[in-house]
């Protein structure tokens, strides 16, 4: 982050930005221009009243800046209740995990028990066969 990153304060500063990371300070209400348009105010409503006493003039006010309301607060404790389903919900998935595994585990016992009874039936197989003919010797050839 430089001199000429948009992003960071020193880029702003040197750019004379501002943005989000780098606000540009709010000017001041001078109370000098306010009371002096109110004096004016003030100064226009007399006149007018002098010259006509039945109107009525009522003073103008500055306008006061308002701050917005602020949402409350979100509370981050959980109810019990949702807690409670929390947990009925993990105990059950254990369950089931274990149930699963259990599963696992026989189906794989069937398998090796199956696979060692076929391996013996090749292995007696095997032995039963009976042995490979002798060869014929090879023809003499003839001179």
């Amino acid at each position: 982050m430089g001199k000429g990153d948009q992003k960071s304060k020193r880029g702003k500063i040197i750019r004379g930005t501002f943005g989000v990371r780098r606000q540009k300070k709010a000017k001041k209400r001078v109370a000098e221009a306010i009371s002096k348009a109110a004096t004016k105010a003030a100064a226009a409503a007399e006149a007018v009243s002098a010259a006509s006493p039945e109107v009525k003039v009522k003073p103008v006010k500055a306008a006061v800046k308002t701050a917005k309301p602020r949402p409350a607060p979100k509370s981050t404790a959980i109810p019990a209740e949702k807690t409670a389903e929390k947990e009925t919900k993990i105990v059950a998935e254990k369950e089931a995990k274990s149930v699963i595994e259990k599963e696992a585990k026989t189906v794989a016992e069937k398998e090796a028990k199956t696979v060692a009874a076929k391996e013996a039936k090749t292995v007696a197989e095997k032995s039963e066969k009976p042995a490979a003919k002798p060869r014929k010797p090879a023809a003499k050839k003839e001179e």
